[in-house]
């Protein structure tokens, strides 16, 4: 399961960006409860009502937690007609309600269900029947992929059969935001050798299918070739893009869509060798016509940007860690992109970014099967997985050191010229997890912030630096009421309404989670 929740959040920060003043913090805890440590997997779900919802799951129990303003818990809703063995649960908040989806295998069917939940977490009606599938595969396997239009007003459920060694057959379901089918689909997408490989699904609120094919010359090398494909709402067929990609090899290729400007915008590193240092970015903007791009260029960074982004690194390699995390498209069409650098070391040997293992080597990394998750700043699983947090999950085979460090901004105007760029430093790392490293993004009003744990005498402190209009980086006074024994696990956090954030902590060996006022 992914974190899916970041889609509608930034299209209303990117529509609100810099428009009311900011006031002092205030932070309400919840009580620790230490039976939520051992295999907890959680995710915040949102603001309803008076109601601040959060998802909990240990082993076979599913359940939603109702808690007050002041983080004291109101109700836990259990979620009892969850199977006990369940290949996937994935949540997807609306305005006013909750749909809920998730599969699970009897026997040789896989099944993918779905049901809508209100704002107090209980079921409207019972969970429906979307997809049925025989399988051989084993009950815990994913079959199904979801995801959602950033106004969350569709959803498509869509499964990917390679029977041939070169030929994926789709099926696709899009459906209602109350789960009534709009068009059930099906066509044959070919690649044709292993240098070719599809990644990064995404609906736009029309609900189009889109998603990126790319050529790489050779394994674990830089893409070559690319094109955007698209299977719009009512056709049989997808169409496809090619890219002009001349004397640049691109890293990965993400999308992100302007659903008022009806423009997709595709973006990625890039490096003039097939396997050498990153040298800029590359950015295209398509129209929804698919006849011609508004605009497709590169952007080399200049010497003065990467001895900003180095930090330690040498200037040669200053962007090689660094990878696309935020797309916040502002209402006047332009976008705002986010990157961090991020690596790992083991027993003092360094991860490049051929065999770093939030990359190359997760199953959701380039070229994984499931490819980018449009809803998640970050990327794939590991640094923005809801399911729990590494620290838990059993003891480390050998020490690994993880390391998060300066943050990119990046600014582009309609016209796809940028506009500035600018550095958010910070140097993190810790010893055999990454779950208190990294940061999130709070819309204060006048200013974004970029929240992220500063180590103080061995402990994690929140600390924030600010974004101007302008690209101007202001560093802040620490957040009112932190408490040395509260330690934010702050890239899971999740903006619930104009002026709040959820966030979990730890909390002397316990769990809890807290509201922090802006």
């Amino acid at each position: 399961m992914k974190s899916l929740k970041y889609g509608w959040v930034l299209m209303l920060l990117g529509a609100c960006l810099w428009q009311q003043p900011t006031t002092a913090q205030r932070i309400f805890y919840s009580e620790p409860d230490r039976d939520d440590v051992r295999n907890l997997k959680f995710e915040i779900l949102g603001k309803y009502g008076d109601n601040y919802l959060v998802y909990k799951t240990q082993r076979s129990r599913h359940q939603i937690v109702l808690f007050s303003a002041d983080m004291q818990p109101k109700e836990k809703v259990n979620l009892d007609f969850i199977p006990e063995r369940v290949g996937s649960v994935d949540f997807f908040t609306g305005p006013n309600s909750l749909l809920l989806v998730y599969q699970y295998q009897r026997k040789s069917i896989a099944y993918c269900m779905g049901v809508q939940l209100d704002a107090n977490g209980r079921t409207i009606g019972e969970p429906l029947v979307l997809d049925t599938t025989h399988t051989s595969a084993t009950s815990e396997s994913k079959i199904y992929s979801v995801i959602a239009s950033d106004d969350r007003q569709k959803l498509m459920v869509f499964k990917m059969r390679n029977r041939f060694r070169d030929e994926f057959q789709f099926q696709t379901l899009l459906l209602s935001s109350t789960l009534m089918p709009i068009r059930r689909a099906g066509f044959v997408y070919v690649l044709e050798n292993n240098k070719e490989s599809i990644a990064d699904f995404y609906l736009d609120n029309d609900g189009n299918f889109l998603f990126t094919h790319v050529i790489r010359p050779g394994q674990r090398e830089y893409i070559s070739k690319a094109r955007l494909s698209v299977l719009r709402t009512y056709d049989d067929t997808v169409k496809t893009y090619p890219l002009t990609i001349n004397n640049v090899f691109l890293d990965e290729l993400r999308i992100k869509v302007d659903n008022t400007n009806g423009r997709y915008i595709l973006a990625s590193f890039y490096s003039k060798l097939r396997r050498g240092n990153i040298d800029g970015l590359f950015l295209a903007v398509v129209n929804k016509d698919l006849v011609s791009p508004d605009v497709e260029r590169v952007f080399e960074f200049g010497d003065d940007f990467r001895n900003a982004a180095r930090g330690e690194a040498k200037s040669a390699v200053a962007f090689n860690d660094f990878y696309l995390k935020h797309f916040i498209v502002k209402k006047d069409g332009g976008v705002l992109m986010t990157a961090e650098s991020s690596y790992s070391s083991d027993r003092g040997n360094n991860f490049n970014r051929w065999d770093n293992p939030w990359m190359w080597g997760s199953p959701w990394g380039p070229g994984g099967y499931w490819g980018w998750n449009p809803y998640s700043p970050w990327g794939w699983g590991g640094w923005n997985n809801p399911w729990g947090w590494n620290s838990f999950g059993g003891a480390p085979r050998q020490m690994v050191r993880y390391f998060a460090d300066n943050i990119m901004v990046l600014s582009f105007d309609k016209e796809g010229m940028m506009e500035w760029n600018n550095i958010v430093t910070k140097s993190q790392f810790n010893d055999n997890s990454d779950d208190l490293l990294s940061y999130q993004i709070m819309n204060s009003g006048a200013e974004l912030l970029f929240l992220y744990n500063e180590w103080s005498r061995r402990n994690p402190l929140l600390a924030a630096q600010s974004l101007e209009p302008g690209g101007k980086v202001n560093r802040q006074q620490p957040l009112r009421s932190l408490d040395k024994d509260y330690q934010f696990l702050i890239r899971f956090g999740k903006q619930v309404s104009a002026r709040e954030m959820l966030v979990p902590v730890m909390y002397r060996n316990a769990f809890c989670f807290a509201r922090i006022e802006f």
